[in-house]
């Protein structure tokens, strides 16, 4: 069971959008540059947030999978070991990863023209 859930990280990774769990996270997020959205399915921020992070996503996708950009989601609810891990505090939290370290929560993380401008910049 373990190898379908690495090969499921590999292949949605290559579409540069995956679904994180506690099984595929610390694989997933090794290489390249991540920015990974935690949130709470029952949180009424999380539930406003997921459509800017969705437009975001879909806006830049071609530009930033050029260049090991990927995006990222957990579900703190279901997955509440790695978002502990992470020191995930609050919904939403946008948290950036180079080469799998966690580099911190991207600043402005919740408004679409901060997100695009990090995103960018990498």
């Amino acid at each position: 069971m373990k190898i379908a859930t690495v090969l499921t990280a590999f292949a949605a990774a290559a579409s540069g959008y995956t679904i994180l769990d506690a099984e595929n996270f610390s694989t997933a997020i090794m290489d390249g540059y991540w920015l990974v959205k935690y949130y709470s399915p029952v949180c009424p921020w999380s539930r406003k947030f997921a459509p800017v992070w969705e437009k975001v996503y879909s806006d830049l996708e071609d530009k930033l999978a050029e260049n090991d950009v990927f995006f990222a989601e957990v579900d703190c609810k279901a997955n509440r070991a790695v978002c502990d891990a992470a020191i995930i505090d609050g919904y939403p939290t946008v948290v950036f990863y180079n080469q799998g370290v966690n580099k911190g929560e991207v600043p402005g993380g919740q408004s679409y023209e901060a997100l695009t401008a990090f995103a960018q910049s990498i």
